[in-house]
């Protein structure tokens, strides 16, 4: 019984290693890569909509100042103007970085 056991595993470390000799000699830099720090599924970005977002980012500066002016005209609180220019900064950051990503 020991016997049959050890030579099951013995044939699936086997089998293991074969197919990992096959992956390394069918993609030699595919190996590589994924065991760097770079390679891997977080660094991938799938991106079909970089015009898109570039349109969207331009837009978003081409209309900040006309929103910071109108916004301003109607709170004279220093307090919720300085929430909205944060809020502004912080919304230009979230695409630029989602533009950054495509590139």
């Amino acid at each position: 019984m020991q016997l049959a056991r050890l030579s099951i595993a013995t044939a699936a470390i086997a089998a293991l290693l074969a197919i990992g000799a096959l992956v390394a000699v069918a993609a030699p830099a595919a190996v590589t890569r994924a065991a760097s720090l770079q390679g891997g599924a977080t660094r991938a970005v799938y991106c079909p909509d970089k015009q898109a977002r570039g349109e969207h980012l331009a837009a978003f500066i081409r209309t900040m100042q006309a929103a910071h002016r109108k916004y301003f005209a109607t709170h004279p609180s220093a307090k919720e103007r300085a929430a909205f220019l944060k809020a502004q900064q912080s919304q230009l950051h979230v695409l630029q970085r989602a533009l950054a990503q495509c590139s």
